[in-house]
């Protein structure tokens, strides 16, 4: 009997041993001990998300003129995000980003009831992001991602913000803290919070797991426009790898009408799962570019209906789309900066071409009075063999100075299509000469098949895109927007 009762004498000693050297603990008491959640230095981690979204999205009639909702559209949808992720910092001042592998990234779901599914393609998986003020900076690094590849990337959680909704100081259980603005923007990475009241505490504690709560409400802003979020979660930081492996929240966002995007109502809940890896299986280990490189942040837009496709800015918006007509629209913060609208002409016989001369007389009659001057006219071939007649015009509308951009393309087999860019005359620098881009990456397509709608891979598929053309393919299944 002596002989055991040493023996469990000994092993509590052992125990208040271990907890009293341990790097975490601060104090010993089985109560009222306290512990500083510092994450390990720990680089390489599979990430897991799942989301449910329900609610509504609000549409105007006139987004232009007035964000007024004129109607809403039910929305449900279910999200898998699975991915390795390697993170990179700078000299212990802060994580700078990260790159990706995503094994997995699918959204399924209805918008006003019709099915609708989004898939990351193959030639997309590679991925990195950029972390800086407001939002973080996403894309992939052998393809070129379109609006919806970024809507499903984006999710409201990020998990390199992860550790910055923990406590800064020794905490113990039941005590509460507050979160900070910045970290909290950060983990929804929204571009501002203008303000947050989250508040944190530790609920439990063992000698394995610190569980922490935290809830509260944000009023931010994403390009621009308001949005209102209330936010509850929780934390599970494992003490043996000081890792935050799980993290689930309900969030509820308000979202305003924007000039390039509906607004909402939604509800989601959104589970993580984090575990710290020693070996990668897919994510790249090239060093993470100081800056994102800027030709790389070009956003595929396509049309469907109307079998064309282009890589623009993303401040570039397809709005409206059909089989005569699309309309893109440029919007910063908020702001209107141009639109394009994409008329599909009736085709010429092969081997025919409209001649500048004809443009500009198409031109005149369809402005009337309100044209002024012809600024620039020229033609050129693009890169996809494509024959372009562009002219920039200046006239006014109401007496308002405005600067027109036409663009005619049209291939050997007639097929032919009108864009026109329109834009205040004080937006003109704004606007950066994007037609310049459009009518360069400008191509059609042959959509037969949903294949079809992919242009060829690079020829060396695994290198960066600093050394090569990424990518241009349409992808393999879409949503409406």
């Amino acid at each position: 009997m002596m002989r055991r009762r040493n023996f469990l004498l000994n092993s509590l000693a052992a125990v208040s041993l271990a907890a009293s050297t341990s790097p975490r603990l601060h104090a010993e008491s089985a109560e009222g001990r306290r512990v500083t959640l510092v994450p390990a230095d720990q680089s390489l981690f599979r990430v897991r998300v799942e989301m449910d979204l329900k609610g509504n999205i609000h549409l105007s009639r006139n987004e232009l003129v007035s964000k007024d909702r004129d109607r809403q559209v039910p929305i449900d949808y279910n999200s898998v995000i699975d991915f390795e992720e390697r993170v990179f910092g700078d000299n212990g001042q802060g994580l700078t980003g990260a790159r990706r592998y995503y094994h997995e990234a699918r959204s399924e779901g209805k918008t006003a009831g019709t099915p609708q599914r989004i898939e990351l393609r193959d030639s997309a998986r590679h991925v990195a992001t950029h972390m800086g003020q407001g939002r973080s900076v996403t894309y992939a690094t052998r393809a070129y991602l379109t609006h919806e590849e970024l809507d499903l990337l984006e999710i409201p959680v990020n998990s390199l913000a992860v550790d910055g909704m923990l406590p800064a100081d020794a905490i113990a259980v039941d005590e509460t803290y507050a979160v900070p603005a910045e970290a909290v923007g950060r983990l929804l990475d929204i571009d501002a919070v203008q303000d947050s009241e989250i508040e944190g505490k530790l609920t439990s504690l063992d000698n394995k797991t610190a569980r922490l709560e935290f809830k509260g409400n944000v009023q931010g802003s994403v390009a621009g426009v308001p949005t209102m979020i209330d936010l509850a979660g929780k934390i599970s930081f494992d003490l043996d790898s000081r890792t935050c492996t799980w993290v689930a929240m309900a969030i509820r966002e308000r979202r305003e009408i924007g000039k390039a995007e509906p607004g909402f109502e939604i509800a989601a809940t959104i589970k993580m799962i984090r575990k710290p890896l020693s070996t990668a299986a897919a994510v790249s280990e090239q060093p993470l570019a100081e800056a994102p490189p800027e030709g790389q942040l070009l956003v595929n837009l396509y049309s469907i209906p109307g079998r064309y496709g282009v890589l623009m800015d993303r401040q570039w918006q397809m709005i409206r789309q059909s089989t005569s007509l699309s309309r893109l629209r440029m919007v910063e913060n908020d702001r209107d900066i141009a639109q394009c609208d994409v008329r599909h002409l009736p085709p010429l016989k092969p081997g025919e071409q409209l001649t500048a001369e004809a443009l500009q007389a198409d031109v005149r009659r369809s402005l009337g009075d309100q044209f002024d001057e012809f600024l620039q006219v020229s033609e050129q071939v693009n890169s996809s063999d494509l024959r372009v007649v562009r002219l920039h015009a200046i006239g006014a509308v109401q007496r308002v100075p405005v600067q027109w951009v036409f663009a005619h393309c049209s291939d050997d087999n007639g097929r032919r299509i009108l864009a026109t860019f329109t834009m205040a005359a004080e937006n003109v620098e704004a606007f950066a000469g994007a037609d310049e881009q459009f009518v360069h990456s400008l191509r059609f397509l042959d959509l037969d098949t949903a294949a079809e709608a992919d242009s060829p891979e690079t020829p060396q598929a695994a290198a960066e895109p600093e050394q090569q053309t990424a990518a241009l393919n349409a992808p393999q299944t879409t949503s409406s927007r």
